[in-house]
């Protein structure tokens, strides 16, 4: 897991020049009037990640899809990326075949199963990608051939140049190397930790639990402002006996690109969870990044702190069992 974590920047890369390069069949983009994305889990995340990267840019409306099915506005104008690691993602399948009966315009992003079959099957077109890895441990794969993909198409402008600055900053700011992680760590061991963030950083809060939850085996949670403000905020106290005995432990991530009333949201926040009782821990980059930049790190950083969290659980970050037992019987119901 540390390997496939510190290759972040090379995944990142390697995508950038698999997308740049492939020989593919794409449609216009004036022929899609709507984008969804299937995906769970470490497969869904890189969706989420662009949607908050490209909303002020995208002009069509984007949509990750967790779940079984399609919603029944998609046709035969919206653009279905199916992105499943393994091919094989029973919830992403049921939507990727209803889009091919609804006829809308289908791509997949995967490294085989299920799914790559489909398309050779009926024509579809699919990036495939090579990358010995737990799904969740491919994000750079996954974002960035969604990210590219999408420029390619034309739907966005081209994030070349910005994409080769935050992957300089991303290998000039290891977190490794700098121990960025430690403070954090200590401050979410032993708690339950609740990560809040807004904005572009909305998804990077829940990449932070999602790998909290698989390498840390762990409870987390995660939040998002202005959202918050409209309902968390009344639930400080309760249960006394969680808050009091300091359980919660927040950790706020912080961005200078976010809407100045919701950085003074944040600031107000903190500081009734302080007065609460809560232990609350402020998190911004030590240099101004852009956006994308600071998702990039943010990420990056999130999962060096779930395994850095692992190894003060003394549990192995690799495999999730549960998952695969809960796989195992899910099969069996079908039979």
């Amino acid at each position: 897991m540390l390997e496939t974590i510190q290759s972040f920047p090379a995944q990142i890369r390697a995508a950038w020049t698999l997308i740049k390069t492939l020989e593919i069949e794409l449609p216009a983009a004036d022929e899609i009037d709507s984008i969804v994305v299937l995906g769970m889990g470490g497969s869904a995340i890189g969706g989420d990640l662009v949607a908050a990267l490209i909303s002020s840019e995208c002009k069509r409306p984007f949509l990750v899809q967790r779940d079984y099915g399609l919603p029944a506005w998609v046709g035969e104008s919206t653009l279905v990326i199916g992105s499943s690691y393994s091919g094989n993602t029973e919830e992403t399948l049921s939507g990727w075949n209803q889009a091919g009966k609804r006829g809308a315009k289908r791509i997949a992003i995967t490294t085989g199963g299920t799914l790559a079959e489909s398309c050779a099957e009926d024509g579809a077109q699919v990036i495939l990608f090579d990358f010995a890895a737990q799904p969740r441990a491919a994000l750079g794969y996954s974002f960035t051939l969604l990210y590219g993909l999408l420029a390619r198409i034309g739907l966005i402008p081209s994030p070349a140049d910005r994409l080769a600055a935050a992957v300089k900053a991303l290998a000039d700011n290891d977190p490794e190397k700098a121990r960025s992680t430690q403070t954090l760590t200590r401050h979410i061991t032993d708690g339950i930790p609740v990560i809040l963030a807004a904005e572009h950083l909305g998804p990077v809060a829940r990449r932070w639990t999602t790998q909290i939850n698989e390498n840390s085996k762990s409870w987390a949670v995660w939040n998002q402002y202005p959202e918050l403000d409209h309902n968390l905020i009344a639930g400080l106290g309760q249960p006394s006996g969680l808050v009091g005995a300091g359980a919660l432990r927040v950790v706020q991530l912080h961005s200078g690109h976010y809407h100045r009333q919701t950085r003074r949201r944040i600031e107000i926040t903190g500081e009734l969870m302080k007065a609460a009782g809560i232990a609350v821990l402020d998190h911004t980059l030590d240099q101004r990044a852009s956006p994308l930049g600071e998702v990039l790190q943010m990420v990056w950083q999130g999962d060096y702190l779930s395994y850095e969290l692992a190894q003060r659980y003394k549990v192995d970050p690799t495999p999730v069992p549960e998952i695969e037992t809960l796989k195992t019987r899910l099969a069996e119901s079908r039979t």
